[in-house]
């Protein structure tokens, strides 16, 4: 029987161990991938909403305007739904006034009759702190100034508002604040930072920079499934930018 070039490689690897355990490592990492560009870098291709609001420019898609404010906020949002996933993306501002504010929802969906949408955010931005008591069990130990919010796991605009502390303000609950000193400590509001948020079953995790700012279980039967949304907050003048999202799908 003869014995092809393939064949031949193979059994010399299988004879030798080291090499037969990298060759099946490699094998394995080139063919299980599920990495999903949602951006291509070069239009808003696989996305919908406002694209007086939203444009891409220099590989970025950027929310917002430097020259004048918006007047609500504004959701960019990829039309297919995920449901279990690690997302990565890299976010940025620009602007004159820090006190500014975007985020990334996901599991969401649009909010009928209105330019919300209902789910779960990875907030990035600032809040006055003594706004936080309101819509978390939260305290910071000075409620005056600007809170930085990245890296806080926010939950908003679903119909069952028993789920918020102040439904008569806003429907909204910032279930995990991250910590002031560590995100002063790992982010520059100026420059790219890596946001990393994985959902998977009930499980949330958002990290910044490689940093862990928040873990949540989900107790409620809420929907498993739903968009990646980039948020324009209201507010401004300002530019928000996002580069490099890209999307792992998971096995629950």
């Amino acid at each position: 029987m003869a014995i092809d070039t393939t064949t031949r490689i193979m059994m010399r690897n299988i004879l030798n161990p080291i090499a037969f355990f990298y060759s099946i490592v490699l094998f394995i990492s080139c063919g299980s991938s599920d990495e999903i560009k949602l951006f291509n870098g070069e239009s808003l291709e696989g996305w919908e909403g406002s694209n007086t609001v939203f444009r891409v420019d220099k590989g970025a898609i950027i929310g917002g305007n430097l020259e004048k404010q918006i007047d609500k906020s504004y959701y960019l949002c990829t039309e297919q739904k995920y449901e279990n996933f690690e997302l990565k993306l890299s976010a940025k501002f620009i602007t004159n006034d820090i006190n500014t504010n975007g985020g990334i929802s996901f599991r969401a969906k649009r909010v009928p009759n209105s330019d919300e949408v209902m789910g779960y955010q990875a907030d990035i931005g600032y809040i006055d702190a003594g706004a936080i008591p309101q819509f978390s069990d939260a305290t910071p130990k000075d409620t005056t100034g600007l809170y930085p919010l990245w890296g806080s796991l926010v939950d908003e605009n679903r119909p069952d508002t028993s789920r918020y502390p102040r439904p008569d303000i806003f429907p909204v609950i910032i279930y995990k604040v991250a910590d002031k000193e560590l995100i002063e400590e790992i982010i520059d509001p100026l420059e790219w930072n890596e946001i990393n948020i994985t959902a998977n079953g009930p499980d949330i995790e958002i990290k910044i920079n490689g940093v862990t700012t928040a873990k949540y279980t989900e107790q409620d039967d809420v929907p498993t499934s739903g968009y990646v949304c980039l948020q324009a907050h209201s507010g401004g003048p300002y530019e928000i930018w996002y580069k490099n999202i890209v999307l792992n799908q998971l096995e629950p």
